[in-house]
C-alpha cells in the first residue's frame, strides 16, 4: 500500500490547527527543547544553547518516551537531514548519515560519543548504534555542524552526543520489558543514587531479533556504569565503563529481480559478525581558580571481532583484535561579571593497535593479515568574546597529525614506513542572541576526514571471476590516501514564535581530495571534489494542554565537482526528507503519537540511472500509565510500505529492503527520582 506524499501536507496542517489554542509554558525537562538556557554538553565548554554558532536539536526524554522509536538511531530520524539507513531489514543494522556525507555505512562523518565515550571504532570509524540500548538513553544532543575545530576527524555530519540516565536526587531504580513482531524482544533495568558527595548510575540491556528478513537474527547486550566523586570543594572524579557484545548476522543487498520475487529473502546465507567491546575513561575536573577551569581524561578500548564475510562473492572468515588508548587536557578559562572573554584550549592523544587475519572457510588456510599501529594527535583552541548589545564572535583553530605503519606477519618483510597526515581546522562565527527570543548567527569552519585503518591498510584478498576462473589476488586499500577536506559556511537563526520555536539553516560546503572508491584501480583514492548546499528547518511546538509536535525538512543538494559525473547528485544522498510528529498525552494519564517520514529523489549509482524509490512511512505509538507502571507499544511502518532505504551499483543495482509493518508492546516503571 502507497501512502502518497500529500499525507505529509495534510499532517502539517492538522499541527498548524492545534497552535490556536495552545500557550506557551515552560515546563521544566518537557521544554528542554525549547530552552535557550539548557546547557549542551556536547560542545565540550558545556554551552548554553543561546551560546553555540552552530545548529544544534535535543531529542529530549519526553520526546523519547512517547515517540514510535524502538531502535537509537530511529530517534534522530525527526532531526532535520538526519538520513537513517537500514542494511538488514530489522533495524538493528543501523546508519546515520547527513548533509551530503554518505559512505552507505562502511565509515561515518559523524562522531558519535555516549556520555563522552567514542562510539566510532578504531579499525573502519563505523558507528555500532546497538551499543546502547534506547532504554539506556536518557537524551540526545546532536551539533549538526562540523566540530573538527574541537574533536578532530570525522565531524563533517556532524557531533552526536548520547546521554544515559542522569543521576537524581537520592536512590531511583527503573526497568523495562518488551516484545514484538520478528521474535523482538528486550529487557533492561537500571539504578542511580546521589549522596552528599558521591553520585552514580549503572544500567544493562539484553535485546533480540530474528530478523524480518531471512539471516538477519541479532542479539545484543549491554552494560554501562557511570559515577562522580567529589574529592574536595574544588576537584571532581569521574569515571565510566560501557561494555557491549554483539551477535549480528547479515543478510547482504538484493537485485531488483529479487527483491521483487521475495524482499525477506537473503544473498549471503552465511554472513555472521560477533564483537565484545569494553570501553572506558576517567576524568578529573577542579577549579585552579574561580575562573579557571582544568580538565584532565584518560581511558581506553579493547576490542575483538570474529566474522564470516561475502564481499564480491568471496567469503572469508576474519579475526579482527583492537587496543587503543587516549588521553586529553584542556584549560578553561569561563567568563566572569568583570570579565567576559571564555577561553579554551588543549591537547588529545591516541595511539591504538589493531591485528586482523582473514581465513578461507572451506580450509582453514590463512590468506592474509596485518599489524597496524596509528598514533595521532591534536591541539585545539577555542574563545567567545562578547561584543555587546547580544553580539559575540567565536573564533578558534586545531591542528592534528596522524602516524600509522602496517606490517605483514605472514612474511619477513620489516615493518612498513610511517605514514604521515596533517590536517588544520579553522572556525570563526558571528552571532546574536536576546534571552527568551532566539539567536542569529553566521559561522565558518574547516573540517577534515582522515582516511581510517581500513581504507589504508585492509588486507583482505580480493577475486574477481567472470567465468573464465578467478583473478586476483588484489587489495583495494590505498595506504597513501590523504585526509577529506571541507570547507563549511553556515548561516541560521533561532527563534520563538508565539508559543513555539523555530529554527532553519542553510549551509553550502566545498569538499576536496575526497575518498571514495576508484573504478578504474579499484581501490580507495581520493578522487573527487563536491559541493554540498542544503537547508534545514525545524519547526517545535512544546507540550501545552496534552499537545505537542515538531515538524521538519532538509532540501539536499550535494554533487559531484568535476569529472564524468560532474553536477550529478551524490548516491544515496536524498535531495528531500520531511519528518512530522504530533502527541497528545490525555487525562486518563497516557498519550498518543503519530509520526510520519517522507524520503525522496536517491539514487543508488553516481551517474544518477538507478533512482532508489521514494518512500513514505507512518508510525504510530501509545503510552497508557496503571499504576505505578507504563505501559507501551508501537506500530512501524503502518501501512506495510516496501521500501529500501540505501542501494547501490556493482555489476546492476542492488536494494538494502527495509522491514515490513512491525509491532512493539511492552512495560516499564521507575521507582524514586
Amino acid at each position: 500500500m502507497k501512502l502518497p506524499v500529500l499525507a505529509t501536507r495534510a499532517f502539517a496542517l492538522l499541527l498548524l490547527s492545534v497552535l490556536p489554542s495552545l500557550t506557551f509554558a515552560a515546563d521544566g525537562e518537557r521544554a528542554v527543547t525549547y530552552s535557550d538556557t539548557v546547557r549542551v554538553t556536547a560542545s565540550k565548554v558545556r554551552s548554553r544553547l543561546a551560546d553555540l554558532a552552530t545548529t544544534v536539536n535535543l531529542v529530549t526524554p519526553l520526546q523519547l518516551r512517547l515517540s514510535a522509536s524502538t531502535q537509537t538511531q530511529d530517534a534522530l530520524a525527526s532531526i532535520p537531514g538526519a538520513h537513517v539507513l537500514d542494511l538488514n531489514g530489522s533495524g538493528t543494522g543501523g546508519a546515520v548519515e547527513a548533509r551530503g556525507f554518505a559512505a552507505q555505512g562502511t565509515t561515518s562523518a559523524m562522531l558519535v560519543l555516549v556520555d563522552d565515550i567514542p562510539l566510532n571504532d578504531f579499525e573502519a570509524g563505523r558507528v555500532d548504534w546497538n551499543a546502547i540500548a534506547p532504554a539506556q538513553v536518557h537524551r540526545i544532543e546532536y551539533l549538526r555542524g562540523p566540530s573538527s575545530f574541537l574533536y578532530g576527524s570525522a565531524t563533517m555530519a556532524g557531533l552526536v552526543n548520547i546521554v544515559t540516565h542522569a543521576r537524581g536526587a537520592g536512590v531511583a531504580q527503573w526497568a523495562q520489558v518488551s516484545g514484538g513482531s520478528f521474535g523482538g524482544g528486550d529487557a533492561a533495568l537500571g539504578a542511580s543514587w546521589s549522596g552528599d558527595r558521591a553520585q552514580g548510575s549503572m544500567s544493562a540491556s539484553v535485546r533480540k531479533q530474528d530478523g524480518w528478513r531471512d539471516n538477519a537474527a541479532s542479539r545484543f547486550s549491554t552494560g554501562y556504569a557511570s559515577g562522580r566523586v567529589s574529592l574536595d570543594g574544588a576537584w571532581d572524579l569521574r569515571g565510566r565503563v560501557l561494555a557491549h557484545a554483539g551477535d549480528q548476522r547479515q543478510p547482504g543487498a538484493l537485485t531488483q529481480s529479487e527483491w521483487d520475487a521475495d524482499a525477506t529473502q537473503t544473498t549471503t546465507p552465511d554472513d555472521d559478525r560477533v564483537d565484545h567491546t569494553i570501553d572506558g575513561a576517567a576524568e578529573l575536573t577542579g577549579r585552579l581558580s574561580p575562573s579557571l577551569e582544568l580538565t584532565a581524561l584518560a581511558g581506553g578500548q579493547v576490542r575483538r571481532v570474529d566474522a564470516y564475510e561475502t564481499v564480491l562473492f568471496s567469503p572469508l572468515s576474519r579475526e579482527s583484535r583492537m587496543r587503543s588508548t587516549r588521553g586529553e587536557a584542556r584549560l578553561h578559562w569561563m567568563p566572569s561579571e568583570a570579565h567576559g572573554l571564555d577561553v579554551l584550549v588543549g591537547g588529545e592523544w591516541k595511539r591504538g593497535n589493531l591485528q586482523s587475519a582473514y581465513f578461507d572457510p572451506s580450509s582453514g588456510a590463512q590468506a592474509s593479515a596485518a599489524d597496524v599501529n596509528r598514533t595521532s594527535g591534536g591541539v585545539f583552541s577555542l574563545l567567545r568574546l562578547p561584543l555587546g548589545s547580544g553580539f559575540s564572535a567565536n573564533g578558534g583553530a586545531r591542528v592534528d597529525w596522524i602516524r600509522s605503519n602496517v606490517d605483514d606477519p605472514t612474511n619477513g618483510d620489516p615493518r612498513g614506513a610511517d605514514d604521515d597526515l596533517r590536517s588544520f581546522s579553522p572556525t570563526a562565527a558571528l552571532a546574536w542572541s536576546k534571552p527568551g527570543h532566539g539567536q542569529v548567527w553566521v559561522s565558518y569552519a574547516g573540517a577534515f576526514k582522515a582516511p581510517e585503518i581500513e581504507q589504508l591498510y585492509d588486507s583482505r584478498p580480493y577475486y574477481f571471476d567472470f567465468g573464465s576462473g578467478p583473478i586476483g589476488p588484489f587489495s583495494i586499500s590505498n595506504h597513501a590516501l590523504r585526509p577529506q577536506q571541507d570547507d563549511h559556511w553556515e548561516a541560521g537563526a533561532r527563534a520563538r514564535v508565539g508559543g513555539t520555536w523555530l529554527e532553519g539553516a542553510t549551509y553550502w560546503a566545498r569538499v576536496r581530495d575526497e575518498i571514495g572508491f576508484d573504478y578504474g584501480t579499484f581501490s580507495h583514492a581520493n578522487i573527487a571534489r563536491s559541493r554540498h548546499l542544503g537547508v534545514e528547518a525545524q519547526w517545535s511546538v512544546p507540550p501545552v494542554n496534552g499537545f505537542s509536535g515538531s515538524l521538519s525538512g532538509a532540501w539536499t543538494k550535494a554533487t559531484f565537482d568535476g569529472g564524468d559525473n560532474d553536477g550529478n547528485q551524490i548516491n544515496s544522498v536524498p535531495e528531500r526528507m520531511l519528518f512530522a510528529r504530533l502527541s497528545y498525552e490525555h487525562r486518563s494519564k497516557g498519550s498518543l503519537t503519530f509520526e510520519l517520514q517522507h524520503v525522496g529523489r536517491q539514487w543508488a549509482d553516481e551517474a544518477n540511472e538507478h533512482p532508489v524509490p521514494d518512500y513514505t512511512i507512518a508510525n504510530f505509538a501509545l503510552t497508557q500509565a496503571v499504576g505505578a507502571v507504563e505501559l507501551f507499544g508501537s506500530v512501524r511502518n503502518l501501512t506495510d510500505e516496501t521500501y529500501a532505504t540505501l542501494g547501490y551499483v556493482v555489476l546492476e543495482p542492488v536494494y538494502f529492503p527495509a522491514s515490513g509493518r512491525a509491532f512493539t508492546a511492552g512495560v516499564r516503571m521507575r521507582i524514586g527520582d
